[in-house]
């Protein structure tokens, strides 16, 4: 006996039990390979940033750079109500007495109706900024060409209403907070900490708010979508540009006064409005194989 060609073969059970008992040559199957799924291919794209903060941040940049001049009308035209609206509360506070006085016990049912418009009005600088940058900065990515002006409205103008209404509701709970928890309630102790915690939970929702807008303007989307692509990204760079939008206005504000804020203010509301959109870009490219293209596409789907 040749010990060279006495070869024992192990045949497992999985083997066994999908082998062919009537296979008259006796061969094994052959069991499917269960592979991880291959990557997705490196995209190359003006507007889709890849995984990671670089590839966030340079695509942030080249937006900037590559639509500075088709957002300048954009940015004039949130700064007229956020001059008058953005941080004015305590003035509606104040008239709220000579409203009663002027309109007896009726003023009184008409204070909540005052203060609802004001708060909606409010969101007005956001609503312009986000859906502004979404109407310019994805067609030029997508087709290499700024759009006109009657371009950009046709793609956002069905979607206002409803990017309104979740932005009036944001503006309502980031302006409406100082409103309901006041130092005079708390004590002279606590107006340092109430500041931190409103500048904390205004990140929080200009961040949760920008993808939130992205996701009604693009895909007519609602609040559980924006949560599931917000948890696919990290996203310091929103987080960045949230936190600026809340803080750096206000100081402003005590140190030049309410122009020079106004002024810093839209400036910040725009770049927080290309965060969010390159944010939102980047989640959707970690889900699925997005482009500015297909981004574009869905952007100037008819409304349903």
């Amino acid at each position: 006996m040749d010990h060279g060609e006495a070869r024992i073969f192990m045949v497992e059970a999985p083997v066994v039990a999908a082998a062919d008992p009537f296979d008259p040559e006796g061969s094994t199957a052959d069991l499917a390979s269960h592979r991880a799924p291959a990557p997705m291919p490196p995209l190359s794209d003006p507007l889709v940033a890849g995984p990671g903060s670089a590839h966030w941040w340079r695509r942030s940049g080249a937006v900037l750079v590559r639509n500075r001049v088709r957002l300048l009308p954009v940015t004039a035209l949130a700064a007229l109500p956020m001059h008058f609206f953005v941080g004015r509360v305590d003035d509606t506070v104040v008239a709220a007495p000579a409203l009663v006085e002027m309109a007896g016990g009726f003023g009184l049912l008409l204070l909540p109706i005052m203060w609802l418009a004001f708060f909606t009005v409010s969101a007005l600088p956001l609503v312009i900024g986000l859906a502004g940058t979404v109407g310019v900065a994805v067609p030029t990515a997508a087709d290499g060409v700024a759009p006109r002006l009657g371009r950009v409205w046709s793609l956002v103008a069905e979607r206002l209403r409803a990017l309104w209404l979740w932005f009036a509701a944001i503006a309502l709970l980031i302006a409406g907070l100082p409103l309901l928890i006041t130092e005079e309630r708390l004590g002279p102790g606590a107006a340092a900490p109430l500041w931190v915690v409103h500048a904390i939970g205004s990140t929080v929702l200009l961040t949760f708010g920008g993808v939130l807008g992205c996701v009604v303007l693009v895909e007519r989307g609602h609040p559980r979508r924006a949560a599931r692509l917000l948890s696919r990204v990290q996203p310091a760079g929103l987080i960045a540009a949230s936190a600026a939008v809340t803080v750096v206005p206000e100081v402003v504000d005590r140190l030049a006064g309410a122009i020079a804020s106004t002024a810093v203010a839209v400036v910040l509301v725009q770049l927080w409005a290309i965060a969010a959109l390159v944010s939102y870009a980047q989640a959707r490219r970690l889900a699925e194989p997005v482009t500015s293209g297909s981004l574009r596409a869905e952007l100037s789907a008819p409304e349903e």
